[in-house]
């Protein structure tokens, strides 16, 4: 309880001015005035007794009033009343009070402090008291300013708690060995999105995730962003319909995989986005998918079969001059790319013939047929390997030897494509 003769225990004797008599007056009157307080903040909206009891309104208001009319009074401050502002306004953010219903709770303070005091102010000194209008204006709004302060920081706090949490439960979504329906509850209301929904993962390549953060801040999609083992990805819920990843996703250097139907079957394509992200070459530009870049993944995954494998079928070319060699490979490339010898030669820049011819050179000197779909395989692999251990520093569409080119992917309709349009390459 607070009453006149504790204030004038703690409180030194002022001057004896009107005004200095009425802040003395009111710091005797704290639990009264408290309570006044109490009645009108809970007609605002967004302050119910679920959230915030009286009792806590009343102690958190008897500790502001106390140290608004010190501050108008020139009054020394404790250590602890110094901190009521930026604490109530951490408390608040916890308690889920929204801002605007929170600001205009605080500004409250003023017309109840002007009440109290005009209240103790006798009427020849009425003028003088007027005067005190912007000392107390000035208060409140350092109170409010604090206040404000202290709930952004706390939100700050609840986000990068909120963030951890929703990394926590990921890893262990990523982990289980089994479907888990309560895990998957969990981060569901979690990450506030439907599990039966379906889901496209993109992990960031090696040492690229700046570029990742920096598009999904673009696009207010942050909350979606997530750091796991050392990785960036991007979990987007698709909508009803949607059959491809949104455009400037697929501009970006990321592993992208199919769509997962439901959330619990993130977990795998998670695990395949991190692939597709490892095979994604230094300086590339543009995402992997597995449809368009499987060859790469494989050649990555082979160890040193794939070396053996290579030179079994590439090895050949090594008699021919090192432009015809090169040659040879650009337009195997380019036929397994793009689908036909008129597409490639399309591609090349050349006429449908030399295509032909460079295909029967290959064929004479590696014993491989290009156009025959079992050593097709072959020979895309074996491109596939070459790529990814001479080509790591190239930033072409050559990162993924037959990725789909830029001219191949104006002409074929995203329809085509699945879940990745043909512009992951």
């Amino acid at each position: 309880m607070h009453n006149s003769s504790d204030t004038e225990q703690l409180w030194p004797a002022v001057s004896g001015t009107p005004v200095e008599h009425a802040i003395l007056a009111c710091l005797g009157e704290l639990d009264a005035l408290a309570a006044e307080y109490l009645a009108e903040v809970r007609q605002l909206s967004g302050y119910p007794a679920s959230a915030i009891t009286d009792e806590e309104i009343v102690d958190t208001a008897t500790a502001s009033l106390e140290l608004l009319l010190r501050l108008i009074g020139d009054l020394p401050v404790t250590q602890d009343l110094r901190i009521v502002s930026t604490e109530t306004g951490r408390k608040r953010a916890r308690q889920g009070i929204p801002i605007d219903s929170l600001l205009r709770a605080v500004r409250m303070d003023f017309r109840l402090i002007w009440r109290a005091l005009r209240r103790h102010v006798p009427p020849e000194s009425l003028v003088q008291f007027a005067e005190q209008v912007v000392p107390i204006w000035d208060a409140v709004e350092v109170h409010t300013t604090d206040i404000h302060a202290g709930y952004l920081a706390e939100l700050a706090v609840m986000e990068r708690e909120a963030e951890h949490e929703r990394a926590f439960l990921l890893r262990r979504l990523f982990a289980a060995e089994e479907h888990d329906p309560r895990l998957v509850g969990q981060v569901a209301e979690a990450l506030r999105v439907d599990p039966r929904s379906r889901f496209l993962v993109a992990v960031s390549a090696a040492d690229r995730h700046a570029e990742l953060r920096r598009a999904a801040a673009a696009h207010g999609l942050d909350e979606q962003l997530h750091d796991i083992e050392g990785s960036s990805l991007i979990l987007l819920e698709c909508e009803p319909g949607q059959d491809a990843a949104p455009p400037w996703l697929l501009k970006l250097p990321v592993g992208i995989s199919p769509r997962a139907d439901g959330l619990a079957g993130v977990s795998r394509m998670w695990r395949t986005a991190r692939r597709l992200a490892a095979a994604v070459p230094e300086n590339h530009e543009g995402a992997y998918s597995v449809r368009e870049n499987w060859d790469a993944v494989a050649a990555a995954s082979l160890g040193e079969f794939g070396r053996v494998l290579e030179r079994s079928v590439l090895g050949p070319l090594d008699s021919c001059p090192p432009r015809e060699a090169a040659l040879l490979r650009e337009t195997v490339a380019a036929v397994l790319r793009e689908g036909t010898v008129s597409r490639a030669a399309q591609a090349l820049y050349c006429h449908r013939n030399t295509v032909l011819n460079r295909l029967g050179r290959f064929k004479e000197v590696t014993g491989v047929d290009p156009l025959h779909p079992g050593d097709a395989s072959i020979v895309r692999i074996a491109l596939a390997v070459t790529a990814a251990g001479a080509g790591a520093g190239s930033s072409s569409s050559s990162g993924s030897v037959v990725g789909v080119s830029a001219s191949a992917a104006a002409r074929e309709p995203n329809a085509s494509r699945g879940a990745v349009s043909a512009g992951a390459r």
